[in-house]
């Protein structure tokens, strides 16, 4: 029993390390960072560093490759956006070393597509916000007359919050639609999405499926996140919500999806789930589904290795779990926008269920807690360089 776990230094990596390790696996934690956090969990048997996947992806496939080579392991996890699907393009290369649970790389890139995805489930009946997709900036001008405000600029290929933006008239959509082309070097085939904004409690349903049969399904609602105008969860409940379940099965089984997924949701005044986006991965709030009864690493793990595993479909509601190190930063931005100074009364109590924090497992939170020292006692470009990274850190 055997799992090699890359992005290790992501946070949402150690409730899936402590998962695995508590079962009694293996588990070999990598990363570009030698000082990754999950490497600091007492889970973690041994430690492998890989260049970086996002600067030479190539490097990254054939250094796991030769490590796999050299170190057999019995299922490969990929924890990351940007590992998931480099991993998925070249798992030819790399599953006759180990069992790689994630769809195939074409689905997995038409999923990740927002602009594609949003047409895919506008055909399926599923809710999503109106969406235009411009092809140049003569139809920005046009889309600036029409839409309702604020709307929103949200990149066609990212996950959490990395190039989203707000406009609340048409020349500050005109300009920052620019802006955000310019930023990310964007060809006119990736030109953003424009959307309207969406009022309503995020909602988001994870699932785990078996070439296209759900084998697990989870419903948390979002109570905070950061940033707060629409990033990672860092405070969440576990809930019940049929309609969005019944929508996020109806979308992935189209895709005849294989491995974990989280589909995200807005959900209306009246109750209606509008669709997000989907995180074709782990997703950073992956701790409330463990706490609630769902274990989705090792229900993924077990799927991959055996080839099946039973159906988890039932679990605990009203269960909280937070990051409590994150949240602060969240609250803070919640009681500058809302006044509401009581908010510091919850926040005082007890951390339970948290992310990072646990008992059985203290280092990584004193590795955290280091490297954010480090980071504050900077100059304020440093400062707040740590505070962005925070959302990042979620995924």
């Amino acid at each position: 029993m055997s799992a090699i776990i890359t992005s290790a230094d992501s946070l949402k990596s150690l409730p899936i390390i402590r998962s695995l390790g508590k079962k009694g696996i293996y588990i070999t934690t990598a990363d570009s960072k030698s000082n990754a956090l999950g490497a600091a969990s007492k889970y973690s048997k041994s430690f492998f560093q890989y260049p970086s996947p996002a600067q030479t992806p190539l490097e990254f496939i054939n250094a796991l490759q030769t490590y796999l080579k050299k170190h057999q392991q019995e299922v490969l996890i990929p924890i990351h956006s940007r590992d998931t699907y480099i991993i998925a393009e070249y798992r030819q290369a790399l599953e006759q070393f180990a069992k790689i649970p994630v769809h195939d790389y074409s689905i997995i890139k038409r999923v990740n597509d927002k602009g594609k995805l949003m047409l895919a489930a506008e055909q399926l009946g599923i809710l999503i916000p109106q969406t235009y997709q411009p092809g140049d900036i003569n139809e920005v001008h046009h889309i600036a007359d029409i839409i309702d405000y604020p709307a929103v600029i949200k990149l066609r290929n990212t996950s959490s919050s990395i190039g989203l933006s707000y406009a609340y008239c048409k020349e500050e959509l005109i300009s920052k639609f620019k802006t955000t082309i310019e930023k990310f070097h964007l060809p006119q085939t990736d030109y953003p999405l424009i959307q309207e904004y969406i009022e309503g409690d995020g909602c988001g349903v994870s699932v785990l499926f078996n070439d296209g049969d759900l084998r697990a399904k989870f419903t948390h609602k979002r109570l905070r996140e950061y940033p707060i105008s629409g990033g990672p969860s860092t405070y969440r409940v576990s809930i019940r919500d049929p309609k969005s379940e019944d929508a996020a099965i109806k979308l992935l089984k189209h895709f005849n999806w294989h491995g974990v997924a989280m589909v995200e949701f807005k959900l209306t005044k009246d109750n209606r789930p509008v669709l997000m986006e989907i995180n074709p991965r782990f997703w950073g709030s992956i701790n409330q589904a463990i706490q609630s009864g769902v274990d989705f690493p090792y229900l993924l793990y077990t799927m991959a290795s055996e080839g099946d595993v039973e159906r988890v479909l039932n679990y605990k509601v009203g269960v909280k779990t937070k990051n409590l190190l994150t949240d602060y930063v969240a609250l803070m931005s919640y009681i500058k926008k809302t006044k509401n100074i009581r908010l510091l009364k919850e926040f005082a109590a007890l951390p339970h269920n948290d992310d990072i924090i646990s008992l059985d497992d203290l280092v990584p939170l004193f590795r955290f807690i280091r490297r954010g020292i480090h980071e504050v006692c900077h100059p304020r470009q440093d400062k707040l360089k740590f505070c962005n990274n925070l959302s990042p850190a979620l995924e």
